[in-house]
């Protein structure tokens, strides 16, 4: 079993019948805490994160709040790299 098929295991076995995963299920699966996830976006280090779209919803209080979302496939091959 190579490093790919394992990752991908891993993350059927956490997460089954899941196509997607948020930012809270990737940092389980990568083994960061959100602190660290957040300083990535914030200290702009992407390359340190596999490819993901991001939505951005505005709170009642005017408050910006992103929701990420990463490809199970994707994270996988980033993460057997």
């Amino acid at each position: 079993m190579d490093k790919f098929e394992f990752y991908l295991k891993k993350i059927e076995t956490m997460f089954p019948e899941e196509t997607t995963l948020n930012a809270g299920q990737y940092c389980k699966i990568k083994g960061i805490c959100r602190t660290s996830f957040h300083k990535i976006i914030v200290e702009n280090q992407l390359h340190k994160l596999p490819k993901f779209d991001f939505e951005e919803i505005e709170r009642k209080n005017g408050t910006l709040y992103r929701n990420y979302s990463f490809n199970v496939f994707d994270v996988a091959k980033f993460l057997s790299k």
